[in-house]
């Protein structure tokens, strides 16, 4: 069924060059490396219909002519059409998508994974480690040694959380089942209540129960909505010098899951209660290490010191705290690349794209704003919104979504 279509003219090497500089992970190549990509490329056509061969797992592989249909494992079933923003990107293959269709007879370019991609992509932003003391320095090998301790504590989600999490998980318990678990709490029960009947959630019909909440989103939404309404509580600190830096990062992350969810309701593919909770998790390794921080004092005495443990560390010890809540699968290219700002990823919206557009808003008119590329040049920009943002649109959405922002943020802070 597939086969490459060797021996191009020089007219072809031409449009080969061409298209691959307009490509989002090659758009910044030299002439010397974009020609020396370019004789790497192979191209396979396809007619319309179910893509039953498999694509090459080495290359990466865009859609170049034609329209292809992707199946989700969130049941949503997105078209790429060559020549848009998001085919500026590679086609997730199985089993990242359930299933392809070339809706008419498609091309798609492939290019060795080997072959560099431009060298800001993919790069987060380098850290500048300050001058430390050696008192400093000593404590932040012991912080780090022990967040590398398999008994290390780490923050934990409230056992309510835990429970409903685990019978959610099981296939055997009933949707009133889990509705009577949440009932056990009754402001966790009123909270979920008032998210689903919001104005920014969007019920047509307001309910009264849990037992209609779960009917109405299903339960993995319902978990989405109950761990979002229960993670403020381990934003939490005793020490006076460290409570203004964890209250700051719970402002921060409740805004940027607030964003979250208004971007992912307009976003065909992102489950909207999902990404507000990857919004909240999104830094969730500096709420453990601030808690760290605070057995290892003489790193909070300099902001700047404090500043790089943190911004060291937040990854590392992020992956560590969803592994502890078996949430690792679901959110660690979340916590992973919240601030890759040229995270490549793939043509379809992922809930880390969702995270970088919502981190760029937030952070606008903020003293690192400088630093921050534009928010219409990063990758995630071109997959949002049905791959249809335009300079202003973005911006659009949630100026006029700001009420919407504001009643979500007071409703999962509890106010």
């Amino acid at each position: 069924m597939f086969g490459k279509l060797l021996g191009r003219s020089a007219k072809e090497d031409e449009t080969t060059l061409a298209t691959l500089s307009a490509l989002g992970p090659y758009a910044e190549l030299g002439p010397a490396e974009l020609e020396m990509a370019a004789n790497l490329v192979d191209r396979i056509p396809v007619k319309a219909g179910l893509l039953t061969s498999q694509l090459p797992k080495d290359r990466r592989v865009f859609l170049e002519r034609g329209s292809l249909q992707l199946q989700t494992h969130t049941d949503y079933v997105l078209l790429i059409k060559a020549g848009t923003a998001q085919a500026r990107y590679p086609i997730p293959l199985k089993p990242d998508v359930v299933s392809l269709y070339a809706a008419e007879p498609c091309v798609f370019l492939t290019v060795p994974l080997s072959v560099e991609t431009g060298s800001t992509i993919g790069n987060h932003a380098p850290l500048v480690r300050p001058d430390l003391t050696a008192e400093e320095a000593e404590a932040l090998e012991a912080l780090r040694a022990y967040f590398r301790k398999q008994q290390c504590e780490l923050p934990s989600l409230p056992d309510l959380a835990m429970k409903i999490g685990k019978a959610i998980d099981d296939a055997d318990n009933a949707n009133d089942d889990i509705a009577r678990l949440i009932q056990l709490d009754p402001a966790l029960t009123a909270r979920v209540i008032s998210v689903v009947n919001s104005a920014a959630f969007g019920g047509l019909s307001k309910i009264s129960s849990i037992q209609q909440a779960t009917a109405r989103l299903g339960r993995n939404k319902v978990r989405s909505l109950v761990y979002s309404c229960l993670l403020k509580s381990i934003f939490k600190i005793s020490s006076s010098v460290l409570k203004r830096h964890m209250e700051a990062l719970w402002q921060h992350s409740a805004h940027v899951a607030a964003l979250c969810y208004v971007l992912g309701r307009e976003t065909p593919g992102i489950d909207p209660e999902q990404a507000l909770l990857a919004g909240l998790v999104h830094d969730i390794g500096a709420v453990a290490i601030i808690g760290g921080v605070n057995q290892f004092s003489v790193l909070a005495k300099r902001e700047e010191v404090l500043n790089y443990t943190i911004d060291s560390l937040r990854i590392e010890v992020g992956v560590l705290t969803l592994d502890q809540w078996r949430l690792q699968d679901e959110f660690e290219d979340v916590v992973k690349n919240a601030e890759n700002w040229f995270r490549i990823g793939s043509a379809i919206p992922e809930n880390p794209d969702v995270v970088v557009l919502a981190q760029l808003h937030a952070l606008i008119g903020s003293p690192q704003q400088p630093e921050l590329p534009h928010i219409d040049s990063v990758p995630a920009y071109a997959k949002l919104a049905n791959g249809e943002l335009s300079p202003h649109q973005s911006l659009s959405i949630l100026e006029e979504a700001e009420a919407d922002v504001r009643e979500i943020r007071g409703l999962i802070s509890g106010g």
